[in-house]
Order: structure tokens, then C-alpha cells, then sequence
């Protein structure tokens, strides 16, 4: 008998190609979405929905009825521990048989890096509730370059704070990929996958990538962490997120972020995308 399983972060990064991956697979799943609008786009893909909010208890308690599995994701903030606990609860209520988290890399308790130590209580608030789990711990995303597309069309220029740091980075799709075997088939509770690209790159070798792949030169600048933090600030970044990601670059730059897992291709049986598949794939963003 097939599980229903529901999607949360539907219309995110990660959640947009876990809910493809699911519909391709003919997988029985409903996405989880705060608004009738966002209701509607996925409607128009034939995709199964219910509005809920993380916030709201009633909501969540309607949207687990009848569901076996969940995908939980959200946008990390200082709130994720109370509002992903909230799901959390409801799900142990409701005899939920197993939760996939997308955590983060690094997450503990007692980390200096805000989003680390927020993953990890909602670890620890799973682990502590008797629901099987399965913890996904990301390295940063390629699609997080996607950012900087401005830049690179419009002065052939990625700025960034890693110095020479090489990072592990990881496509997005490898994070669903590996999401999606762990949702559809047993014998992933319990575990925890650290999940990085198959190499650890430093920005000038994503830079020669883009170069390759335009036919244009890219060049790497890198910039100090004071400039970071201003240009994140005057972007509007909340402080909070500011000096997280200023830390996370910090420890990148030291070449504290070059570990490479092979659990991508451990639980999906293939490597995970290179950055140089990575921008071939998704060039037009940056023409």
C-alpha cells in the first residue's frame, strides 16, 4: 500500500523539485501552501493541495489528516524551532510514520551559527518525539548563485566573501533526489545524510565554470567581511541572518567547509551534479 505524504516548502527551491520528482514517480502526495494563489499555480499542474500555515495549529491538524509521511521544510528564522515543532507534534499526535527534515550542514546545539543551532533543536525535538525520522543536512546550494546572476550578464564579475576556500556545494536537485528515495522507500529511519556535490570548489573554479560555459570571461572577486555585511544589510537582510551567513563565509574562506559525503549517490545510485553541469543546466538565468 502506497503512503500519502505531504510536501511542505512546496513552492521553494528544494520543495519545487521534490514535488516534479514526486509527480514523475507517481507518488500519492499533496503540497502544503499558505495561500489560495499558490494553491492555484500548483492546481494548474494537476498538483493535489491544502492551504495551512506552521503558525496555525487547526490548519496543520487538518492537513496531516490521512497523511503517513512528511517532507518538512521552511524558511529558516529564529521562529523554525516553535513552528516546525508545531508540525512536529501534530505529526506524533496523529501516529505520523516517518518525517524527511531538510536540516542544514554543521546543525547543533551549541554551534555560534544561528540557522546550525535551529536545526538542530527541531532535530532534537524530533528525536525526542518517537516519530521516524530521517535527517537531510545540505551543504550550500548551487542555486544560491543564481543571485549573483546580475552581476555575471551584466559585468562578468561573482563577488563573494570565501577567499580561496574550496565548499562542498550542493545542487538542489540532488538534495530532492535524495528526499524523494528516502520518502518513496523504507530503510533510511534513523539516519542522518550529509549531502555536498562530488567536489569541493572554491569560487574561482566557479567562476572558470561560467567562463567555459558563456564563452565570456567571469572573474572572481572577493571581497572583505565588512563589505558582506554592509552590502547584506542595505539589501534588507534582517541582522540576525547577516552576521550567520558572514560566520558561514568566515569558516568557508578557512577552508573549513571542503568535506565531501557520498551519501547523494549512496541512497540515489548516481553522482550529484557538478557546478559545471550545474550552470550548463541553468546558463539562460545568466546570459
Amino acid at each position: 500500500m502506497n503512503s500519502k505524504i505531504l510536501v511542505t516548502g512546496a513552492t521553494g527551491t528544494i520543495g519545487s523539485f521534490v514535488i516534479d520528482m514526486l509527480r514523475e514517480k507517481r507518488a500519492d502526495f499533496v503540497a502544503l501552501v499558505r495561500s489560495k494563489e499558490k494553491a492555484r499555480s500548483l492546481n494548474e499542474k494537476g498538483i493535489q493541495t491544502v492551504t495551512g500555515d506552521f503558525s496555525d495549529i487547526v490548519s496543520l491538524d487538518k492537513a496531516l489528516d490521512g497523511i503517513d509521511k512528511v517532507f518538512l521544510l521552511s524558511v529558516t528564522s529564529p521562529k523554525t524551532p516553535r513552528l516546525q515543532g508545531n508540525v512536529v507534534d501534530i505529526a506524533r499526535n496523529k501516529g505520523i510514520k516517518h518525517i524527511v527534515k531538510v536540516s542544514a550542514m554543521g546543525a547543533s546545539l551549541d554551534s555560534k551559527i544561528g540557522i546550525a543551532r535551529f536545526h538542530a533543536q527541531t532535530e532534537k525535538h524530533i528525536r525526542e518525539s518517537g516519530v521516524p525520522f530521517t535527517f537531510l543536512q545540505p551543504h550550500s546550494f548551487m542555486q544560491n548563485l543564481i543571485y549573483d546572476s546580475g552581476t555575471i550578464r551584466e559585468q562578468g564579475e561573482i563577488y563573494a566573501q570565501m577567499g580561496d576556500g574550496k565548499i562542498g556545494m550542493v545542487d538542489a536537485r540532488d538534495i530532492a533526489a535524495v528526499a524523494v528515495e528516502v520518502l518513496m522507500h523504507e530503510g533510511h529511519e534513523e539516519k542522518t545524510y550529509l549531502l555536498t556535490g562530488p567536489e569541493a570548489i572554491s569560487y574561482y573554479d566557479i567562476a572558470d565554470a561560467f567562463t567555459k560555459t558563456l564563452g565570456k570571461k567571469v572573474k572572481y572577486i572577493p571581497v572583505t567581511s565588512v563589505d558582506s555585511r554592509s552590502s547584506m544589510l542595505e539589501a534588507g537582510m534582517p541582522g540576525w541572518l547577516v552576521e550567520d551567513l558572514v560566520e558561514v563565509n568566515r569558516e568557508q574562506a578557512a577552508g573549513l567547509a571542503s568535506e565531501i559525503s557520498d551519501d547523494v549517490e549512496k541512497v540515489t545510485g548516481r553522482k550529484g551534479h557538478t557546478i559545471a553541469e550545474f550552470v550548463n543546466d541553468f546558463i539562460y538565468l545568466f546570459k
